[in-house]
């Protein structure tokens, strides 16, 4: 569990499932998420939920809020590949009125700084979609770089999206750690 100013990371329980189960059905949220689409049953999130959980090359957390436990999110560092030293990162905040107040930037410092502290990575890689504006800027901010784009990747609102990836080296991390 990481504890953070307004959040903390924790392992999902049996209680978040109707929370996850809004956010991953909003079409609102998921339209700047390229990992993500809707359509989905409890059961489905069940099944998610527990194949997530037995993978050993992930490190998943509910993002709940501090005062109430509620989810609010999930976070996550998936293929986490501890030979190369590497991993890929994703976020969903899925309660539109928390977005846009920091809580991303938090809890995507913690994320990272755990990888890179906790696990020993080298080298954190995102996925982004390029009309996904705001995060590119947190991103960049934080001290990812571009490092180029899959052309139409993802298909959102009747049109083809390309994606961007993005990375963050340890050095650079460290560089950047209280930015």
């Amino acid at each position: 569990m990481l504890i953070l100013d307004d959040v903390v990371l924790r392992r999902f329980e049996a209680a978040d499932l109707d929370r996850l189960y809004e956010y991953r059905n909003d079409g609102e949220v998921t339209a700047q998420l390229g990992g993500f689409s809707v359509g989905y049953s409890r059961a489905d999130l069940v099944d998610w939920l527990e194949r997530h959980r037995r993978r050993d090359d992930e490190v998943l957390w509910c993002i709940a809020a501090r005062l109430d436990d509620r989810c609010i999110g999930q976070v996550g560092l998936y293929r986490v590949d501890p030979r190369v030293r590497k991993a890929e990162f994703a976020i969903l905040i899925g309660d539109r009125s928390l977005q846009g107040r920091g809580i991303g930037k938090a809890v995507t410092r913690a994320v990272v700084d755990y990888g890179f502290c906790e696990l020993n990575l080298h080298r954190v890689s995102l996925q982004v979609l390029v009309t996904n504006e705001r995060a590119i800027r947190l991103y960049e901010g934080l001290g990812f770089s571009r490092e180029g784009a899959l052309r139409h990747e993802q298909f959102r609102g009747g049109r083809h999206v390309d994606v961007l990836l993005m990375s963050i080296l340890e050095d650079e991390w460290r560089a950047n750690r209280h930015a």
